[in-house]
This record gives C-alpha cells, structure tokens and sequence, in this order.
C-alpha cells in the first residue's frame, strides 16, 4: 500500500475500526481508487475479484427486474464496504453494486481478505455484524418502497446520503435519485420541489443542500429512523 493510500485508509470506520494486528495485514493490499458515478463494480453473477471501502463515494446496492428495472436495496458509504456476499460463501455478486456518487475508495483483493476472515474470530465478528446492518438495510428498504410516498422516500433517501457522506452538501442527478428510489425522474422532480419550498433542502444544477435537518427528518417517513439507529448501535458496540 501506498503512503498516499495508507494516510486515506483510516477515512473508513470500518477500515478504521479493525484490531491493529488485522488491519496490518490487509493494509499490504489496499490500493487507493477514484471511483466514477454509474461505474459498476460488481454486475450480477460475476466473481467479486475486490472489494471496497468507500471514504467519499456512495454506492448503492441494486436488483434488477427482468423488465430493465432497477432497484436499490442497500446504500453505503465511508462505514461500511462493498463485497459482503463473498465472506459468505458466495463469489458470485448476488447484487449489482453501481457508484452514485464518485469520489475515493480503498479497493482490496478478495483473497487475503478471505484468507484472514477464516482464520480470525475478531474479524469475522465485525463483518458478519456489519451484514446484519446491511440486511436491516435491505428489509427496511422493501417495506419503505411498497408503503410509502416518493416525497417520504426521497426525504429518507437524502438523509441516508447525508449520512453516508457526512457532509450537508452533494452533487447527484435526478435521474440517479429515480433509478435509487425505483421511480420516474419526473416524480423525483416534482418531490424535489416540494423539498424545496418547505425550507428542508436547497436544489440547483444537480447539486442538494440540506438545509435545515429538523424538517427533513418531519417529512421522512420513519425508515430513516430505523436505518440509522441499526448503524448508530453498530459503531457503538464495536467501537466505530
């Protein structure tokens, strides 16, 4: 690993998170990317080579329907990492994962990071929580799309994001927030004004702010709330 490479990697809760011993030894095989929006890293049915551990990028998890629909079943960003179904037992991506948005990873080769997940208690116990943070995710995300409105979606959704990224501020399309939340971009739009005349956020040229946080949250539905407590309990049990 490079200097460049090591001084990025504690970006990562996860990353940052590992025994020192453990860390060590993956941090030999970490490479810094840059990662590009609608780069997809894992297409569904193929080997997972690497996985990866965003610091600034967003990338979703998504299904795809025979009709060409997609779907997204899972969001993650600097605390989390791409590449679950192979601790598994599955080297196969059962999941599409494609980059909203672009911006930093540490990609890491599955091999050494199989390697020392057999063989370490401590490890496979922080990422085998971490997937039960993902399926909550996941199951949350199912009942939010069958139940609840696309103005209470889209407020969830950019909270995840906020979250996600921890910042207030960030560049996505409406046509990507259509394909995350499975709807129309003309639904997404008219949500975004919406948002926008209630005080919540500040939209122009593809870039959102949140503005004020408090009425986001009003507006949300609760999955939002439910999401991010299942992470927040995460970080504190293993000290993320």
């Amino acid at each position: 690993m490079s200097s460049i490479a090591a001084s990025r990697a504690l970006e990562n809760r996860l990353l940052a998170a590992l025994p020192n011993d453990i860390y060590q030894k993956l941090a030999v095989h970490l490479e810094l990317v840059t990662l590009t929006a609608q780069q997809v890293l894992h297409p569904i049915g193929e080997a997972i080579s690497h996985v990866y551990f965003p610091i600034r990028s967003l990338i979703s998890l998504t299904t795809l329907l025979s009709n060409g629909s997609v779907l997204e079943v899972g969001l993650v960003g600097y605390d989390g990492f791409i590449g679950a179904s192979a601790i598994l037992g599955r080297r196969e991506s059962v999941q599409q994962a494609i980059v909203q948005i672009g911006d930093a990873a540490l990609r890491l080769p599955i091999e050494p990071l199989l390697a020392e997940f057999e063989q370490n208690p401590a490890l496979q116990a922080i990422l085998l929580e971490y997937v039960q943070v993902l399926l909550l995710q996941t199951s949350q995300l199912a009942a939010c799309h069958r139940f609840h409105s696309i103005r209470q979606r889209l407020a969830r959704q950019l909270l995840l994001i906020q979250y996600a990224l921890q910042v207030d501020e960030f560049t996505i399309t409406h046509e990507a927030l259509a394909q995350m939340l499975g709807t129309r971009r003309s639904g997404i739009t008219v949500a975004i004004g919406e948002l926008t005349r209630s005080g919540a956020i500040r939209s122009s040229r593809g870039r959102i702010a949140i503005v004020q946080r408090y009425v986001l949250e009003a507006i949300s539905c609760e999955c939002y709330a439910v999401i991010r407590a299942e992470s927040d309990r995460f970080h504190r049990r293993g000290n993320l």
